[in-house]
């Protein structure tokens, strides 16, 4: 539905709410769901005379519908709603990770890191409300991150000789560094995630440089909510 409908329809049934550009309505069947959607409908456009937008409104199951970056998720033994991210928050997430480690960084990777921390602390800040079915995006999400890290400070440090000798440095063996950095043709993202560089720039390298994980982030988040059993009717 337009902003205008969602806003006209509420303040006629008396609820104040800030103006928005989506609500929704929660029921406990589809069959509920389809009487409801035909009696706003209805309303809206015979009582107050505004057009429905038909491409956005739909009856549908919660899993299948996002709400300002979140999905419900009703478990089906115990009936307990989770509050999960929806699929468009994830690609959204991972677009902006790419774009914010390029793999052509010409800054220092503190001033990289520190950008990136500033915006995934943002980021948890409104997503960190999720209550179950995250830890598994938000690792796949960190060990996206330390790979585009890696592959940026292997450019930075330029030849493939700079690149054996500095993991020789930080404890890997001799013979497995120069064969690693000069076996076949390797460019700079497929040698960010050979053995020998996930071992020398390991978790505890990125740490040490300030990099905040997000799983972390999300165990530590203040503000984590439990939904409620049962959802009757909810007006979004």
């Amino acid at each position: 539905m337009r902003r205008e409908s969602h806003v006209r329809f509420y303040e006629g049934l008396g609820v104040q709410l800030p103006r928005a550009t989506r609500r929704n309505i929660y029921v406990r069947t589809e069959r509920a769901g389809k009487r409801v959607m035909a009696s706003v409908t209805r309303f809206i456009e015979r009582r107050l005379r505004l057009k429905v937008n038909a491409d956005k409104s739909a009856v549908a199951p919660t899993e299948e519908r996002a709400f300002v970056g979140f999905t419900l998720r009703r478990q089906p033994l115990d009936g307990k709603v989770e509050v999960v991210l929806s699929k468009r928050s994830k690609d959204r997430i991972d677009i902006k990770i790419r774009q914010m480690t390029p793999r052509n960084w010409g800054g220092s990777m503190h001033s990289c890191i520190e950008r990136l921390n500033q915006y995934l602390r943002g980021w948890m800040g409104f997503f960190g409300i999720c209550t179950a079915g995250v830890e598994y995006v938000l690792g796949g999400l960190d060990a996206h991150i330390r790979r585009r890290l890696r592959a940026i400070q292997l450019r930075h440090w330029k030849r493939k000789r700079t690149i054996a000798r500095r993991l020789v440095a930080m404890g890997i063996r001799s013979k497995t560094a120069w064969h690693t950095v000069y076996e076949g043709r390797k460019s700079r993202w497929a040698l960010s995630h050979t053995s020998a560089v996930d071992r020398a720039l390991r978790n505890s390298y990125w740490d040490a440089r300030g990099l905040v994980p997000l799983k972390r982030l999300w165990a530590r988040h203040p503000r984590r909510i439990v939904a409620p059993v049962q959802l009757r009717l909810a007006l979004g």
